[in-house]
This record gives C-alpha cells, sequence and structure tokens, in this order.
C-alpha cells in the first residue's frame, strides 16, 4: 500500500542541462538560429515592458497634471439626486415632521388673518361688493 512513487514533475532544467544530449536529440543549426533570433524577440520584449512598468508611476502623474482643470464627464440626473448619508432615528424624523406640521399651522393661521383683516378692511372701505 505504501509504496513509493515517483514525482510526475519533470526534472528540473539544470538536470537536464548537465546531462549530455544525444546526437539525434540536438535539434538543427537552423532549428538552433531560430531558437536564439526568437530568445532575443522575447527579451526585447520583456525589457520594453519592465520599463512601461518602471515608467508608469510617473505616466500616472502627467496625466493626472494634464486633466487637472478638466471638469469631470457628465453623470445621469437619477445619478445626481441627493441621497441621505444615513438614515435618521426614529425620534428625529416623528421631530422634524411635528416641526413641518407647526410650520403648516403657522402659515394657515397667518393666512387666515390676513383674508379676515382684508374681510374687514373691505367692509370699511368697500373695495368690492
Amino acid at each position: 500500500m505504501n509504496k513509493k512513487t515517483r514525482a510526475a514533475r519533470p526534472r528540473s532544467v539544470s538536470d537536464l542541462l548537465a546531462e549530455p544530449l544525444p546526437t539525434a536529440a540536438r535539434p538543427a543549426r537552423s532549428r538552433m538560429k531560430q531558437l536564439e533570433s526568437h530568445s532575443r524577440e522575447l527579451q526585447s520584449e520583456i525589457a520594453r515592458l519592465e520599463c512601461t512598468i518602471a515608467s508608469s508611476p510617473v505616466i500616472i502623474g502627467e496625466r493626472r497634471l494634464a486633466s487637472r482643470d478638466t471638469l469631470p464627464a457628465l453623470r445621469p440626473a437619477a445619478m445626481t439626486q441627493a441621497r441621505r448619508p444615513f438614515k435618521l432615528p426614529q425620534a428625529q424624523r416623528r421631530a422634524q415632521r411635528r416641526a413641518r406640521l407647526g410650520k403648516l399651522v403657522e402659515l394657515l393661521v397667518v393666512f387666515g388673518l390676513l383674508a379676515a383683516a382684508l374681510g374687514w378692511m373691505n367692509q370699511y372701505f368697500r373695495w368690492w361688493s
């Protein structure tokens, strides 16, 4: 049951390079040149990408400075509606409702008094019949 099994992972590159290749397994010269040129292309691409990554903070800063005086894009009207930052406690909502109702009653009383005063003055001055 407890048999020792070999790892399924291939041997490391250094182990493979340490062993000499048989002549039949050696790649042809044209294939070697092709692999070398491909390797050089990959190395240059890696170097270019590393330079881009290294210079990205500078590029980001330049973009930020270039767009500093520009306005942000317009948002849809649904997004610009004011939202409450947090929900008010019930006692505060009740107090606000009472205050609004008090203002409404006060407004109705003022308009009623104005109408009464205007009617009383109409009895005296006869502006309309």
